[in-house]
């Protein structure tokens, strides 16, 4: 099921515990600690995912549904509460949506969990990689805005 993240009520999702894969900014865990509203450093498993090459939207990584051959590296956060997951959806803007995915873990495990994903026209996006030290070294000053 797809969910826009501009709804953060979700009436008909009840909440579970369930793993997130991130593959941009929210891969740095200040950042990630900072919009959690959590003091300590999140546990984030090394993971990948299939189906979803990166493209960039200006600074920013976006995925978008491709050939099952396509694989993104990342880290893999489970979600342990609402809140969370209505600080990360808030935190997506409406420019991602959230989907599901399997991710599989790099002790070779894999849990179904969901991603955030480009949901805008392709035409806005550009090939290029995105580099967490580079981004970082634009940020100067780390902040969340």
């Amino acid at each position: 099921m797809t969910q826009s993240p501009t709804n953060t009520s979700y009436p008909n999702d009840p909440f579970q515990e369930e793993y997130y894969f991130f593959y941009g900014t929210l891969t740095h865990p200040p950042l990630l600690s900072r919009i959690l509203a959590n003091p300590h450093s999140p546990d984030l498993r090394p993971a990948h995912i299939t189906g979803w090459p990166c493209m960039m939207w200006g600074d920013y990584p976006a995925l978008i549904k491709s050939s099952p051959n396509d694989t993104i590296t990342g880290l893999a956060y489970e979600v342990r509460s609402i809140r969370e997951r209505e600080r990360l959806v808030q935190h997506g803007t409406t420019a991602y949506r959230i989907e599901v995915c399997t991710i599989y873990f790099e002790d070779g495990t894999c849990t179904v969990g969901k991603t955030f994903v480009w949901d805008g026209d392709v035409d806005g996006l550009r090939e290029g990689v995105f580099d967490l030290r580079d981004w970082l070294l634009q940020e100067k000053e780390f902040s969340v805005r």
